[in-house]
């Protein structure tokens, strides 16, 4: 499932009313279980207590080995925890011996909440194990997915009572944002170039920016990303990925070590929940049309082959930014021939609704794409923009709307 979706998918089953966190968490599990989509299959919660240092288990669900209710381990008995501590989410071989003789070979689990201190240890306030057929990195994405979703909905409201933000603030970091952004066209080489964010709100987590490259204008970097959540920290979140990507590119570093970097930046500066994806590739003046890229969990940007008359979508090459400090990027590339169209957008576009909450989607967006394939960047831009918000005038749900179109000219 794509990881975008994924964290909507746990946003949306997160309930507005619980009596306490552990009914929340197994209202959150009794549906990751049975959304065929996720593969998993069982979970168990277990939940820490700060006085004796130990994390009990409070609940079970599914297809699941049963351990005894009430069953404990201590903190500094048991490396995972010191492991989750660290990571977010694990994966290995279970090596405590009254698990394994239930049965238990293995374990996946992830930490939820804010970490507190405990004696010098920084360790989350739940732990959600789970079940699944395939201990891969694709679940370990999902988990890092269902930690982060449901982190930020405690957050969330547990500052729900400090929401009340001065609207002078938000002008003002409106000011700030829009001062930053660049400007919507852009000419580079043998490309035209059109940007445009509409935000929801005042304050937007949806970004793009072209970035010079080098001394000689050869290079050129465009990245459209979107940082989770709204308001005054995705906004934030926004522009330091934008400032960090501006100063690796002024001293040339390699694509994906930046991206790591940035990664790894991400990681230690912001909160457990703040996440952000991230498209960002570099053009090359060339007569090759030489175009690499990194795809940061971000949705998948369309590619038009003017010469194939035919669509395709360039992948994802590693996770989200700000999860994990290991996660790795891999650069790929594509050559943009003339009449060639690279889309870059947010899932403002595609999951704009109508009123009944059908989704725009990207088949409606790649039709308009190659319908207009011969107007000019800028063009293609506004038609798309026009469309988007017309579809969803009444739509139920609207989100910040970000695209960007590189179109090769000669």
């Amino acid at each position: 499932m794509n990881q975008r979706k994924l964290y909507r998918t746990i946003e949306s089953i997160t309930p507005e009313n619980y009596v306490s966190k552990e009914d929340l968490f197994e209202k959150i599990i009794s549906e990751i279980i049975d959304n065929e989509a996720i593969n998993i299959s069982g979970a168990r919660i277990w939940q820490l207590d700060p006085n004796n240092g130990s994390y009990k288990l409070t609940h079970q669900k599914g297809h699941i080995e049963r351990v005894e209710e009430g069953f404990s381990l201590k903190v500094n008995e048991y490396p995972l925890f010191h492991d989750l501590a660290n990571h977010r989410s694990v994966m290995g071989v279970e090596t405590h011996s009254r698990l394994r003789a239930v049965g238990i070979k293995h374990y996946a689990a992830t930490g939820v909440g804010e970490k507190m201190s405990i004696k010098g240890m920084m360790l989350y306030p739940y732990i959600l194990a789970f079940n699944s057929e395939k201990l891969d990195e694709e679940l370990l994405d999902t988990l890092n997915i269902i930690s982060a979703a449901v982190t930020s909905f405690l957050k969330s409201r547990r500052m729900q009572k400090e929401s009340d933000k001065m609207q002078l603030e938000f002008k003002q970091a409106r000011e700030i944002q829009t001062s930053i952004l660049p400007q919507h066209e852009y000419h580079f080489g043998n490309y035209q170039i059109y940007g445009t964010t509409i935000p929801e709100a005042q304050v937007c987590g949806d970004f793009f920016d072209y970035v010079e490259i080098g001394q000689e204008s050869r290079q050129l970097g465009v990245l459209v990303g979107d940082a989770a959540g709204k308001g005054m920290s995705a906004a934030v979140q926004a522009l330091y990925i934008s400032g960090a990507l501006r100063l690796g590119a002024a001293h040339q570093i390699k694509t994906s070590a930046i991206i790591s970097t940035i990664n790894k930046m991400i990681t230690r500066t912001f909160p457990d929940e703040r996440f952000a994806t991230l498209f960002y590739a570099e053009l090359f003046d060339n007569q090759s049309g030489l175009c690499v890229f990194v795809n940061a969990g971000h949705n998948n940007p369309i590619f038009y082959d003017s010469s194939a008359d035919e669509v395709r979508y360039l992948e994802t090459t590693g996770g989200v930014l700000g999860l994990t400090p290991e996660q790795r990027y891999v650069v790929e590339n594509i050559n943009i021939k003339t009449g060639d169209i690279l889309v870059a957008y947010s899932d403002g576009i595609v999951e704009a609704t109508t009123a009944a909450g059908d989704f725009y989607g990207e088949e409606r967006l790649e039709k308009l794409i190659v319908n207009n394939k011969d107007r000019s960047a800028k063009e293609i831009v506004q038609i798309v923009i026009d469309d988007v918000v017309s579809f969803s005038v009444y739509g139920k749900y609207n989100d910040d709307k970000t695209l960007v179109v590189v179109k090769r000219i000669k």
